[in-house]
């Protein structure tokens, strides 16, 4: 009688496979690393309960921890953004809103080291456990405010953000090593858009890269000014 894990490891890994080559690599992602990692990692260890029989479809699933939910970035997204980083084998990243880490864990087999940062101290707990089952030991979680970065941590050679913001807070940008990245989607003249950041000796260039939908951080948002 077959054994049921490996049967499901079977579905997940003909799951994984395909969504490189019929998902992934159609919609535009060139950089062999980035495939081959997320043709290797499984997505689904890093979702619970149903979500984990549609880890590998095209949409923005739910993954949780305590009482923490966040929407993950859909995987075309994810990938074209991890292209668009530009990642090196001596960077250093700083990874924020990775949930229970899927996107840290897929950066940190490109990069040198990566720290996840989370505000809430549930997703860090559980993105540390399925590392360890992963036996990733080049990411670290910590948990903090989103926008205000990990400046102890840094500088970061990339900065990438697992959401759409209103906009990028200069402290954070600060936090860029030099020729430093910061990958995120932003709303620019009314549509979101894949936008790349560029630290230039003490000034930033900022490129619309390409259109790209990915879940709404709230704590980016612009805080309303006082009106009398």
């Amino acid at each position: 009688m077959a054994n049921p894990a490996i049967l499901d490891d079977d579905i997940y890994a003909q799951a994984r496979f395909n969504m490189v080559e019929c998902q992934i690599k159609p919609g535009g992602v060139r950089d062999y690393h980035i495939t081959k990692l997320i043709g290797n990692l499984p997505r689904e260890a890093f979702i619970g309960g149903a979500g984990r029989d549609i880890a590998y479809a095209d949409v923005e699933l739910e993954c949780s921890a305590g009482d923490g939910v966040r929407k993950m970035l859909t995987p075309l997204a994810f990938a074209r953004l991890a292209e668009l980083s530009a990642l090196t084998v001596n960077d250093v990243v700083l990874d924020i809103a990775g949930g229970t880490g899927y996107s840290a864990a897929v950066l940190a087999g490109r990069a040198s080291t990566v720290i996840a940062l989370e505000e809430n101290e549930a997703f860090s707990e559980k993105a540390s456990a399925v590392w360890q089952e992963l036996g990733i030991d080049n990411a670290v979680a910590v948990t903090g405010g989103l926008k205000q970065g990990q400046a102890k941590q840094g500088p970061f050679d990339v900065i990438f953000i697992n959401g759409c913001v209103a906009q990028v807070e200069q402290d954070l940008l600060a936090q860029l090593a030099p020729s430093g990245r910061l990958v995120c989607v932003q709303m620019v003249g009314g549509s979101s858009k894949a936008v790349v950041y560029q630290r230039i000796g003490d000034s930033f260039s900022s490129r619309s890269a390409f259109d790209l939908t990915a879940p709404h951080l709230t704590d980016f948002d612009v805080e309303a000014g006082f009106e009398f």
